[in-house]
């Protein structure tokens, strides 16, 4: 367990905060990528899905405050461990979806073509930032026998209380794993979606069945429950998210086919189509088109 990766000075650099930089580095080089893909301008289009992410980043935190205000009011030392946390994923599309269909309405982007982009930087950041919550130690999962099973040491469990002293399912491995496996899936999608909104509202479905099943080897007590511990908060709200998400494929898929509008291409392919050549005629004696045996 490394809470800090290390000091420049007196400057720490948190594993999550490291993490979290590595996650936005990989998540801009398939913005720029898909945004070619689009037809969009890569860094205008980047500038708006960065700012989108760091409203992400302040709405997770700000949720995690809203889950356990109790304990932050009883204990304001506990503040300080946002600065080695990432927060709430959730609380993250909570408060950066609207945003970004404002913003992305405000600098003329397409809202369903920008949060397209936005469900493959959201599956990079669970995919790569989670190691950030395995180097701090929260996040962490119930005990286990298993062999993969992860003893943290004795100063996680003074930084999470509750954090048992016997191996737990590593959680935050678990879900490393699963945004990985979502955005190979959206990746081999996005070239086959036939709309705009096809990604981000897949990118809902499958975020919150797989989150739903791992919270059940959730094992940090302090993440909140609801219907008297029957379901984590997490859980609940995913059942909204993947409902939603859902029923946004639906509409948009016959809203689709209902309008006559063309399948969606790479803007690389259509592009390249319009530009082509017409074939050549191939001429017989004295300019004549060569005609075939009779």
């Amino acid at each position: 367990m490394h809470p800090v990766l290390f000091h420049i000075g007196p400057l720490l650099i948190p594993a999550h905060g490291a993490f979290s930089l590595a996650a936005l580095l990989v998540a801009i080089w398939f913005i720029r990528r898909h945004a070619r893909l689009e037809g969009r301008d890569p860094s205008k289009t980047t500038d708006a899905l960065v700012l989108t992410v760091a409203v992400g980043y302040v709405g997770a935190r700000l949720f995690d405050v809203a889950i356990h205000w109790q304990q932050y009011v009883a204990s304001p030392e506990k503040a300080k461990l946002l600065l080695v946390s990432s927060g709430a994923l959730v609380g993250a599309l909570i408060t950066a979806v609207p945003f970004a269909v404002f913003w992305f309405r405000h600098i003329k982007l397409p809202v369903l073509l920008g949060l397209d982009l936005f469900g493959l930087v959201l599956a990079v950041l669970e995919g790569v930032g989670r190691w950030g919550c395995f180097f701090a130690g929260c996040c962490y999962g119930t005990p286990t026998d298993l062999p993969w099973g992860v003893r943290f040491p004795e100063i996680a469990q003074k930084m999470h209380p509750g954090l048992p002293a016997v191996p737990v399912h590593p959680t935050q491995i678990y879900s490393s794993l699963a945004g990985l496996a979502i955005l190979g899936v959206l990746v081999l999608l996005y070239r086959r979606k036939r709309f705009h909104g096809a990604i981000i509202t897949s990118y809902l479905v499958l975020y919150s069945i797989t989150r739903f099943l791992l919270e059940f080897l959730r094992g940090d007590p302090q993440r909140g429950f609801v219907f008297g511990g029957l379901l984590s908060t997490t859980q609940f709200v995913c059942i909204f998210l993947a409902a939603g998400g859902a029923a946004g494929y639906v509409y948009l898929d016959r809203r689709h086919r209902l309008s006559g509008e063309p399948e969606w291409a790479p803007a690389a392919s259509a592009a390249s189509t319009a530009s082509a050549p017409p074939p050549r005629q191939v001429r017989g004696q004295r300019g004549r088109p060569a005609q075939g045996r009779r």
